[in-house]
């Protein structure tokens, strides 16, 4: 031994992992640090069961409206092999068309949707009795469709639910 202390590998590896332990970072950001709060825990499950964010969906009323027709379009192209957006295949007026009231009184159907029917027949298999509850339907109404959903009943079909879509949203058929 000349006299020089050699140090260990350990303690070279703890010399070398320095530098990135006080690159640590204790605290989110405010953004971030909100999603641990009690005010945070409605929003996240809403996003858990609809898939629904309001940063990025808009209105929840209208986006179960897209959802319920990207599930029709899902439903003709298995079941009636029919593609609303085939060139070869007759303009669908239904893909154009306003979105109608959010009601039970001017179409039933459209409220309760195929999502009923699924939650019926779960509550068929657990208790025996088919329940059909449109549970997206009820959270749009709640979460500002009131309005909409009694000028269904009292206006019809007539009510302005919005407003048709932008020039971007079309497209050229037949080309």
């Amino acid at each position: 031994m000349n006299g020089t202390l050699r140090p260990s590998p350990r303690l070279l590896a703890l010399l070398a992992a320095l530098p990135l332990l006080g690159a640590c970072q204790t605290g989110q950001p405010l953004e971030s640090g909100q999603h641990w709060t009690c005010e945070s825990v409605p929003s996240r499950m809403m996003k858990h069961f609809t898939g629904y964010r309001a940063d990025k969906n808009g209105a929840f009323i209208d986006f179960q409206y897209r959802k319920k027709k990207d599930i029709n379009v899902t439903l003709r192209r298995h079941f009636a092999n029919n593609s609303a957006t085939n060139p070869f295949e007759a303009n669908d007026a239904s893909q154009t068309r306003r979105r109608p009231p959010h009601s039970l009184a001017p179409d039933p159907l459209y409220y309760m949707h195929a999502e009923s029917v699924f939650i019926g027949l779960g509550i068929l298999g657990i208790s025996g009795s088919f329940v059909p509850i449109p549970i997206e339907s009820i959270l749009a109404t709640v979460f500002g469709g009131w309005g909409e959903f009694g000028r269904g009943f009292t206006q019809g079909a007539k009510g302005n639910a919005i407003k048709p879509p932008g020039v971007s949203d079309f497209e050229v058929k037949n080309r």
